[in-house]
């Protein structure tokens, strides 16, 4: 398994890395450059970040052919998301038990008392409008007071001073449900935010697991070995033993403050939660310190679709039972299509209702930790000559099959988690199902242009 650090490495040796040597600020400048850097397919390197002490990586998982490359997969012949889902859930299958070791790399410099000082690391303030600056590429690591588990999940973390930051959590994640806990057992709790973990990690902290699995485990079953964990100098939490930095922190959950960021959908959101205070910050000597580029940007959305593939599993294990002759799901998180997720199934239907009958199931279905119609806007069904994975074949289905409007179902006043903003005073909001498989008297009539044997044809194969 990659460390992130090797997964730099190998980045470079590809030409795929770009390094700045020129000063830069880390409000609004360092942003600015990423974005760039982003949009060429790079990833990049700020080695003098004004008045820091470590360099700034970022862009590193930027497409689905990056996640692969990070835990040893063969992206030779192309990579897609729907490859590394398959991977994924294999590795939920075959999960590794982390280990728990004495030392560690990431605990070669410690600092506490007034020796923290969170002005040194170069967090950057990304937007206009922003509460200040974010740790945006950081897992936080809890424990699940109910199992004692412990619990890694991505949350956006606003740096309040030297020593304080606010960690971040949703509605719909685990840390949430600890904060009230703790609210109610004493008010305080421990946390680690750990920056600059093992690609494998990232991706398991962004998806969302069955319960009582470990993300650690999951990490673990990428490679088939276990993730080497060390205890905190200042709680009992077990960190990853190989990440660049560990914020150690306790959590006041009687103090709990308002702060807002720009989104991956390219809008800003909101968030309330309660004030962190450092015990200790470690680090390796030579620390990278790790981050995603807020908003609508590639490295952003593609750990984002990670988060989509336990819910694709859940939705296909309730589906397929009732529908057997659905052929993919594809369960979209796209920036483009705002922060809801777009459900698209192909199926070979047997007759013109099943579509609907399927749209109603589908919106029904629970996706493990959350309902179905909680997250998605949209869900369509396709004829299996459809690739849900193309967004552009589905909006060509939709316009090219559709045949009348009762082929369009709306639903009023459903449920809507926090992301989505337009919803009423009541967090509710509108949902829509689309038939777009061809009607079975037109089945002779809608046959599309088709190459025979062509997916077996490899241009590659042709050039020197």
């Amino acid at each position: 398994m990659h460390d992130l650090r090797s997964f730099v490495e190998e980045l470079e040796r590809l030409g795929e890395l770009v390094r700045i040597r020129r000063p830069v600020d880390r409000k609004f400048e360092l942003p600015a450059l990423s974005v760039q850097l982003e949009k060429q397919g790079k990833a990049y390197i700020f080695e003098n970040v004004k008045e820091a002490e470590f360099p700034f990586v970022g862009g590193l998982l930027s497409s689905a052919r990056r996640l692969g490359l990070s835990v040893g997969q063969d992206v030779t012949q192309g990579y897609t998301h729907r490859d590394h889902a398959r991977v994924y859930a294999q590795a939920v299958q075959n999960p590794v038990e982390p280990r728990e070791v004495e030392s560690a790399a990431v605990q070669e410099v410690v600092l506490e008392g007034s020796a923290i000082d969170m002005d040194k690391v170069p967090v950057p303030t990304f937007f206009e409008l922003d509460s200040g600056p974010f740790i945006t590429g950081a897992v936080g690591i809890s424990r699940d007071p109910e199992h004692g588990q412990l619990n890694m999940g991505f949350y956006r973390n606003w740096v309040t001073s030297q020593n304080q930051v606010v960690v971040n959590a949703s509605s719909m994640s685990d840390l949430r449900r600890f904060y009230e806990t703790a609210k109610d057992n004493g008010g305080s709790m421990p946390i680690a935010v750990v920056i600059g973990a093992p690609p494998a990690l990232l991706m398991c902290a962004s998806g969302k697991t069955p319960p009582g699995v470990s993300e650690l485990a999951i990490a673990g079953g990428f490679s088939g070995e276990p993730v080497d964990l060390v205890k905190c100098k200042t709680s009992d939490l077990m960190v990853p033993a190989n990440a660049e930095m560990i914020i150690e922190g306790v959590v006041d959950t009687s103090n709990y403050v308002e702060n807002t960021l720009g989104e991956f959908a390219d809008q800003y959101g909101p968030e309330h939660a309660p004030v962190t205070t450092i015990t200790a910050i470690t680090h390796r000597k030579d620390a990278l310190y790790y981050s995603i580029m807020a908003g609508r940007n590639p490295e952003h959305n593609t750990i984002g679709a990670v988060s989509a593939y336990g819910m694709q599993a859940a939705v296909e294990t309730a589906l397929r039972s009732q529908f057997p002759n659905i052929r993919e799901i594809n369960v979209a998180c796209e920036p483009r299509l705002g922060t809801m997720l777009h459900m698209f199934i192909s199926i070979d239907k047997s007759n013109d209702d099943e579509p609907h009958e399927l749209i109603e199931a589908a919106f029904a279905a629970h996706a493990g930790l959350f309902p179905v119609n909680v997250v998605t806007k949209r869900i369509v069904v396709v004829d299996s000559d459809i690739d849900v994975y193309n967004l552009e074949d589905v909006e060509w289905a939709i316009w090219s099959r559709m045949s009348k409007t009762s082929k369009i179902s709306t639903y009023d006043d459903v449920m809507s988690w926090e992301l989505e903003r337009c919803t009423d005073e009541l967090q509710r909001s509108g949902r829509v199902g689309i038939d777009a498989t061809i009607d079975m008297d037109k089945l002779d009539k809608l046959v599309r242009p088709m190459i025979p044997g062509a997916e077996n044809v490899r241009l590659d194969d042709y050039l020197d």
